[in-house]
């Protein structure tokens, strides 16, 4: 399904030269002087983390790396207004203001627009070094079509950050397309000291490292991340790895609306636990038949592996259930809706899965009828 094959190199060096010359520059090609360029597509709470760490990091940083040679912009997803406000772009005003962020909201900013031109090197398209999406998954559709629609060329790298399983949205990229595990949460935390409105962004799970594949493009990638602080590691068997988040991505997020809990109200509610149980073990059976290289790759004990990585988020609320309380719309194609397909496909119902998506969607109906009525 995911075709990523892990890419062997004849050296340590080889590698090494390879990774270091895409941080100088986005190739290995002596393009170093100009900087690296990257983008960054959404202006949630990983995409707004992930600007700051850059903007962080170029104050300090040398070369390449310097805010007058590297060009980062973060691209807010144009999602539709909220009824009642958007707390969400507000605390990222703030966040971006306070840490001299270019932001922009439409590619038309001339801001971006002269960068573009600075780039192109005659008649030769300029392209992104790094493009990182971290909108969801239902707006894939439209990042592709603002970029078409703007005439920005498919980056060298495409880093996705994302919940879920989905088709690559940008083609011909091969290795090029670089999908990343991520084991973190995030939250925009109130960090106000009485001498003004702040907000900093609270990581679970820090410690813990994005995986991505075992591939040379993706080995780039993480000497990036890495230039930065932040953590990754590129995995041997990253289609396990992607499989054991998704497990424990389908068993809570949409279920913790329906029970409006966290991830420890999820494990020691009975009746919550009960139906965990029948979503994981449904899936399993979906999945195995189009995933086997994953399963190849799981412990005997993979079902103690889903509930205590699980449990490891304690008292942090699912990413989809931060988004429904916020009024915003919610991934569910990419998640439980994904294996209700396989399901389907491979002649092993999904009957709680069904059940489960239902009753999140008349919640949503709900809730945006009453937010309508404010």
């Amino acid at each position: 399904m995911f075709g990523f094959c892990p890419v062997c190199f004849s050296s340590e060096a080889a590698l090494n030269a390879t990774t270091m010359a895409s941080v100088r520059g986005g190739d290995t090609g002596g393009g170093g002087k100009s900087g690296v360029s990257i983008l960054i597509v959404g202006a949630g709470r990983l995409g707004t983390w992930l600007a700051v760490k850059f903007a962080k990091n170029q104050k300090d940083a040398g070369g390449e790396m310097r805010e007058e040679n590297a060009k980062v912009f973060l691209k807010g997803s144009g999602r539709r207004k909220r009824v009642g406000g958007d707390k969400t772009r507000d605390i990222v005003a703030k966040l971006v203001e306070e840490h001299e962020i270019s932001h922009i909201e439409s590619y038309e900013d001339e801001r971006f627009q002269k960068v573009m031109r600075e780039k192109k090197k005659g008649k030769e398209e300029f392209r992104f070094d790094y493009v990182f999406v971290t909108v969801k998954t239902y707006a894939f559709d439209k990042v592709v079509e603002e970029m078409t629609r703007a005439n920005i060329p498919t980056p060298k790298i495409a880093v996705m950050l994302h919940n879920g399983i989905v088709e690559p949205i940008f083609k011909g990229l091969g290795d090029g397309y670089v999908p990343c595990v991520i084991p973190q949460s995030y939250d925009f935390v109130d960090a106000s000291d009485g001498k003004g409105e702040r907000f900093t962004i609270k990581v679970k799970n820090e410690e813990k490292p994005w995986a991505m594949p075992n591939t040379d493009e993706a080995k780039r990638v993480h000497a990036l991340l890495t230039s930065i602080g932040a953590n990754s590691q590129p995995d041997e068997d990253f289609e396990y790895t992607l499989l054991r988040k998704y497990f424990i991505n389908c068993v809570a997020n949409l279920l913790s609306i329906v029970g409006d809990c966290n991830c420890d109200g999820l494990l020691d509610t009975k009746d919550l636990r009960t139906r965990m149980d029948v979503l994981y073990h449904e899936m399993y059976a979906a999945l195995q038949p189009s995933h086997k290289e994953g399963f190849k790759k799981m412990p005997k004990n993979f079902y103690d592996v889903v509930f205590s990585g699980l449990r490891t988020y304690g008292a942090h609320f699912p990413s989809t259930k931060l988004d429904f309380d916020a009024g915003a719309l919610l991934e569910i194609d990419s998640l439980n809706g994904y294996v209700c397909v396989r399901g389907r496909e491979n002649g092993t119902p999904c009957l709680e899965h069904e059940k489960l998506i239902q009753e999140v969607q008349q919640l949503v109906k709900q809730r945006d009828d009453k937010m309508m009525k404010k």
